[in-house]
């Protein structure tokens, strides 16, 4: 063999020895991500189809003419801060955020619309997720979703069936993560969650639990509708949610 051909025979074996390798580790991960994704598309339905609106309704307020608002800045302290009216809930915005990250990761990037509820409508024509749990909004699914497995107000939790009240201890913070189905929109199945709990702790927390456990949401009620409660101590925050098995529930979407 002249040199140009062990040149070449060495290289080709070079090459195939780091190419064939890195195609076959290429392809594990992708099937590794799409085992993945999958119940956590089963479980998100429609709201994870890049073709179909997504509407995220998010609670916002509204400081009154002639109201202050102080922001803290590190070294430099609290000052005024001038020409801001509205603002969102830091729980919520932080909830958005995390929401938009999962739907990006599974492939959703067009068709989502975050609406404020103060300019909200009555929107329902869409796939729907609605945080907080004692807005309006709020109230709005529990009474006009179908298959809504709890209900919150101002006073507890409830079990939409029964009407029995879920016990709270002291100390901690609780959340609910609810998928029903909607059936004011057009087309296919229309799909609704409400992600929210008792003040910042109780909504924190279920949007935490939803963002780092959706494959296991999905693996424990595929593309049924579900209730699930959970809570979060009021000591140690929201990452360290831990969800009610004993109050799972499952229906049939």
């Amino acid at each position: 063999m002249t040199n140009d051909t062990w040149e070449g025979a060495i290289l080709g074996a070079v090459l195939g020895s780091l190419v064939i390798p890195g195609v076959v580790w290429s392809v594990r991960a992708a099937q590794r991500a799409w085992t993945l994704s999958r119940p956590a598309r089963r479980s998100l339905g429609g709201v994870a189809v890049q073709e179909e609106l997504c509407k995220v309704f998010v609670r916002d307020f509204v400081i009154p003419e002639g109201g202050d608002l102080y922001s803290i800045t590190p070294r430099l302290g609290i000052g005024k801060v001038p020409n801001v009216q509205e603002l969102w809930p830091d729980v919520e915005g932080r909830a958005v955020a995390s929401i938009l990250n999962v739907l990006g990761q599974l492939g959703k990037t067009k068709n989502l619309e975050v609406v404020r509820m103060s300019q909200d409508r009555g929107e329902w024509n869409a796939n729907v997720i609605v945080l907080g749990a004692q807005a309006q909004k709020s109230f709005d699914f529990y009474t006009t979703m179908k298959q809504v497995a709890y209900r919150m107000d101002s006073k507890g939790i409830y079990d939409s069936d029964s009407g029995r009240e879920i016990a709270r201890e002291d100390g901690f913070g609780y959340g609910l993560i609810l998928k029903a189905r909607n059936p004011f929109k057009t087309g296919s199945n229309g799909v609704g969650f409400l992600i929210g709990g008792f003040g910042v702790l109780g909504t924190g927390a279920a949007a935490y639990y939803f963002k780092e456990n959706l494959v296991t949401l999905g693996k424990d009620f595929g593309d049924d509708c579900f209730g699930v409660v959970v809570r979060a101590p009021i000591s140690a925050g929201e990452q360290a949610v831990e969800r009610l098995g004993s109050f799972d529930k499952r229906l049939d979407s």
